[in-house]
């Protein structure tokens, strides 16, 4: 079977990691639909050779990223405007990594510890102890560090 190559003209494509799971989200933002597939390998080239992971799978990663998958932050002379590419666990608390969505040359990535409010929502919030944000530096470092260099 030949491979052939596809790009959505309407749908913007966000690479992120959910723990281990290399997946792709393509936002379709004028009709407010996004979708989930797996990333099961990389060519190399750059073709991303997408797997469909099921309806269940991509329901329990919806609940947990679509309040925080995009984000904006207040910084020094802009406002940021951030993508997901990264959520997960270390040592028992949930945190999501963000790269600038509008500045791909922008190397600098942010991170928030992640917590369910209870109501289908999650909330971000900075990461005021020094022990916790090192910690949470080296597993970033260790677990996605080839793919945030």
């Amino acid at each position: 079977m030949e491979h052939h190559k596809f790009r959505f003209l309407k749908g913007r494509e966000y690479a992120f990691f959910h723990e281990d799971v290399h997946l792709l989200l393509i936002d379709f933002e004028r009709d407010e639909k996004k979708e989930i597939y797996r990333i099961d390998d990389q060519e190399a080239d750059g073709t991303y050779i997408l797997e469909y992971p099921g309806e269940l799978y991509i329901e329990q990663i919806k609940e947990i990223i679509t309040a925080i998958f995009f984000v904006q932050v207040n910084e020094e002379h802009r406002e940021g405007r951030y993508a997901m590419g990264a959520y997960f666990t270390c040592q028992r608390k949930e945190y999501a990594l963000f790269y600038d969505r509008e500045n791909l040359e922008n190397t600098e990535l942010i991170f928030f510890r992640a917590a369910a409010t209870g109501t289908g929502d999650y909330e971000l919030s900075n990461i005021t102890d020094e022990d916790e944000y090192r910690e949470v530096v080296e597993h970033i470092q260790e677990r996605y560090g080839h793919m945030f260099a």
